[in-house]
């Protein structure tokens, strides 16, 4: 399946059914080793010139993160295995750098959580930095008197949005499952609107849903991927993008998958599918 990636972080357990026991990955299956990364992110226009400073303190957080986990120097610690997948790994801090030293965080938890040790762990080591006034050194460019910085944790180095978010800092070493990505197993026809059979209209659609644990898609969740900003050149083409998404969210509400799966137990999965819409011939529609 093109696109599919899970809907909560890959170290998360999915929640058995009520009166079910949760499904338990055996160590032999955690046979990857992932690194979880730091970054700093500033969103507000207003304090980009700070964006080397919130760079360095997410350096030296990460630091004091891996001595927190028994790293030594710059080796990284290695993770048990009931952390690096049944907690959720993704801690954040929202962090209010100000011009005169002083910083102020709050945590920002996925909801619902059951777990915050990562974001706890975050917590201490920037408290650890500003116990020795290791913080964000105001620049002459900087025209705020003060700053907000995301702090967060991820499994990937390279940041997804680089002009918002710096480099990674590694931290730690996790131990991981194995992964499997629902495959499609069959879909419902797609039918060309029929509002539309006439109009010589070719269409190309991504759309988004969300697999349960069965493989079965949840239908609350089937969406168009396209940006709702998208421009279309005419309230005609909006009309008919619609039609067609509506065509492509009845042909995904009968479809199938293999369930994904981490270290053997089912999980939630989101899945980008690309569907097509063509003409095959003077007023015929596509089978």
């Amino acid at each position: 399946m093109p696109g599919a990636r899970p809907v909560a972080a890959a170290r998360s357990v999915a929640p058995a059914p009520e009166g079910a026991r949760p499904c338990v990955v055996p160590d032999s299956l955690l046979t990857r080793r992932d690194t979880l990364w730091l970054h700093a992110m500033i969103l507000d226009p207003g304090g980009r010139a700070l964006t080397p400073q919130a760079d360095l303190l997410a350096q030296r957080v990460a630091s004091r993160l891996r001595l927190l986990l028994g790293g030594n120097g710059d080796s990284l610690p290695r993770g048990e295995p009931a952390v690096s997948w049944q907690t959720d790994a993704t801690g954040n801090l929202a962090v209010m750098a100000h011009r005169d030293g002083r910083v102020t965080w709050r945590e920002l938890l996925p909801m619902p959580t059951r777990d915050t040790v990562a974001t706890h762990l975050l917590a201490r080591a920037l408290d650890s930095v500003v116990a020795h006034r290791e913080t964000v050194t105001w620049t002459i460019e900087a025209v705020r008197d003060s700053v907000p910085i995301r702090l967060g944790l991820s499994s990937s180095a390279e940041p997804l949005t680089p002009r918002l978010l710096g480099p990674g800092f590694p931290v730690l070493l996790l131990r991981a499952p194995v992964e499997e990505r629902p495959t499609l197993i069959s879909h419902g026809p797609i039918r060309y609107p029929v509002d539309q059979k006439y109009a010589l209209v070719n269409a190309h659609l991504l759309m988004e849903l969300v697999v349960d644990t069965l493989g079965r898609p949840e239908i609350q969740s089937i969406r168009d991927a396209a940006p709702l900003d998208t421009p279309r050149a005419t309230p005609q083409e909006l009309q008919d993008h619609q039609a067609f998404v509506a065509a492509a969210r009845a042909t995904l509400t009968g479809s199938r998958y293999t369930p994904g799966r981490i270290g053997g137990c089912a999980v939630r999965v989101r899945v980008e599918i690309p569907l097509n819409f063509t003409i095959v011939g003077p007023g015929r529609s596509p089978p």
